[in-house]
C-alpha cells in the first residue's frame, strides 16, 4: 500500500507546515469496518480477544507514521520512535529508485572529534516517509528556501510546454509525410524531358 497512489500530503496555511502520510487518514474507515467484522470473533471469549489488536495496530500505523517538514526542520515519525532533522544538517536529499525519498546528512553533522560513526546507511541517510520524488516541490516551498526545486505549479507548467512541443513534433512528422509522396514524383515527370533532350 505504500505507493504514490497512497501517498497524502497536508498543508497547514498558517504555518507552512506540510505533512506527508504514506496512508491517507480516511483509511481509518476500513480500518473501522475491520473491527466490525473481526467482532463476533472477538467477543467469542478467551484468547480471542486478541483478534483486535490487529486493527488497532493499523490504526496505530495509519495515524502514527508521517513526515512534518517546515522551515526549521524535517521530522520523521515511524511507528517506533520520531526524528527532527534540522535543515542545517540536510545537505541534500536523495530519490531512491523505489521507496521514500532520503535526506543526505552532511558531512559535518556526522563527523567531528569524539563523534562515533555511524552503524548503518540509515543513520546518515534516514528516509522521509511519505515523501516520493513528485513531492520535492511541496517539500521546498515548506523548507522556507533552504532547497531549491520547482514547485508543483511549475512542474504543471513544464509538463504542458512539454506537452506542446510533442504535439508540435507530431504536426510536422504528419507534414513531411504528406510532401514525401509529392517530392518523389516530381523526378519521375521529369524523366521525359530529360530523355528529349538527351536525344536532341
Amino acid at each position: 500500500m505504500t505507493n504514490e497512489d497512497t501517498t497524502t500530503t497536508t498543508v497547514d496555511a498558517v504555518s507552512g507546515r506540510v505533512t506527508f502520510r504514506p496512508f491517507p487518514l480516511p483509511a481509518l474507515v476500513a480500518v473501522g469496518m475491520l473491527a466490525i467484522g473481526i467482532s463476533p470473533i472477538a467477543f467469542q471469549g478467551g484468547p480471542w480477544f486478541l483478534v483486535l489488536l490487529v486493527p488497532v495496530a493499523l490504526a496505530w500505523v495509519v495515524v502514527r507514521t508521517r513526515t512534518v517538514v517546515d522551515d526549521t526542520s524535517l521530522r520523521v515519525l515511524t511507528l517506533t520512535g520520531s526524528r527532527r532533522i534540522p535543515w542545517d544538517d540536510v545537505e541534500t536529499l536523495r530519490v531512491a529508485d523505489r521507496g521514500w525519498v532520503r535526506a543526505v546528512r552532511a558531512g559535518a553533522a556526522r563527523s567531528g572529534a569524539g563523534a562515533a560513526a555511524p552503524e548503518a546507511g540509515d543513520r546518515e541517510e534516514p528516509a522521509l516517509v511519505g515523501v516520493r520524488a513528485r513531492h520535492l516541490g511541496r517539500v521546498a516551498q515548506a523548507s522556507g528556501g533552504r532547497i531549491t526545486m520547482p514547485s508543483p505549479e511549475e512542474v504543471e507548467e513544464a509538463r504542458e510546454h512539454e506537452r506542446e512541443l510533442e504535439a508540435t513534433r507530431m504536426r510536422i512528422a504528419a507534414l513531411r509525410d504528406r510532401q514525401a509522396p509529392a517530392a518523389q514524383d516530381a523526378p519521375a515527370e521529369e524523366t521525359p524531358a530529360d530523355g528529349a533532350d538527351e536525344r536532341a
